[in-house]
């Protein structure tokens, strides 16, 4: 069974931990490199970032950021540990989270992550139904990106 919680005060650090692993993850395409005490820099929610947390019985499985001060939705930060991927897991939380925040969308993936690209090409056609597109570009944040756009009319 899967819970999806918002980030809040009493449950922040578990994000922090989970992203750690995150951000270990992705360090050999985005060069980051922990600090002295073996820590990752990582995505702070406040006013323009949302976060939730998924969980599957009762344990931590993953996040999702979305940045909601763009002129459309973007999934800022998504991860979900590797013992519960190919599971649907993932799925479930990204279709949540563009049924929760109607509007224009994006999702990117850095150059690199054919992964990660394949994973979001996938969800988004099942959600959309193949409506959205999904080009490669230059991002002032992240460099050369895949990404993918489209529209959401449905809320929860």
């Amino acid at each position: 069974m899967i819970e999806i919680t918002k980030f809040e005060e009493h449950n922040e650090f578990i994000y922090s931990r989970l992203s750690q692993n995150y951000e270990a993850e992705f360090s050999r395409l985005t060069g980051k490199e922990p600090n002295s005490e073996g820590l990752y820099e990582y995505t702070i929610c406040d006013s323009t970032h949302e976060g939730f947390l998924l969980w599957n019985e009762g344990k931590p499985i993953g996040f999702i950021i979305v940045n909601i001060g763009l002129s459309r939705f973007d999934v800022a930060e998504f991860y979900i540990i590797p013992s519960k991927r190919r599971g649907g897991h993932g799925r479930a939380l990204a279709h949540w989270a563009f049924t929760r925040y109607p509007g224009d969308w994006q999702v990117r993936q850095i150059a690199g992550a054919k992964w990660a690209h394949a994973f979001w090409v996938d969800v988004i056609a099942d959600f959309t139904k193949g409506h959205f597109t999904d080009q490669q570009e230059s991002d002032a944040e992240w460099g050369v990106v895949d990404i993918q756009r489209f529209s959401v009319t449905q809320t929860l």
